[in-house]
């Protein structure tokens, strides 16, 4: 598979093409609405690396040894920030 992501005015584009037809080709649109508001843009990008991880990332479940997550956090100066690790 062929997987191929574009910046757009207000988000991203990922296009995917099966190896085998050229004709098969899907678009997924993620757009942020709001320029001023840098949450709305990071959550779009996150369903933007979600996807990309569905489409080509490995196979895995809840009970795999590892796993891949993709997840919005709050920056470490803003009050709802919990460190974790």
């Amino acid at each position: 598979m062929k997987v191929t992501i574009e910046i757009a005015a207000n988000g991203w584009l990922i296009r995917t093409q099966p190896d085998f037809s050229q004709d098969k080709t899907e678009t997924f649109v993620y757009s942020h609405v709001d320029d001023f508001d840098d949450t709305d843009e990071v959550k779009a990008f996150a369903q933007v690396l979600w996807r990309v991880n569905d489409l080509i990332g490995p196979t895995t479940s809840r009970h795999s040894k590892a796993r891949i997550y993709v997840e919005v956090k709050p920056g470490d100066k803003h009050g709802d920030f919990k460190d974790k690790d």
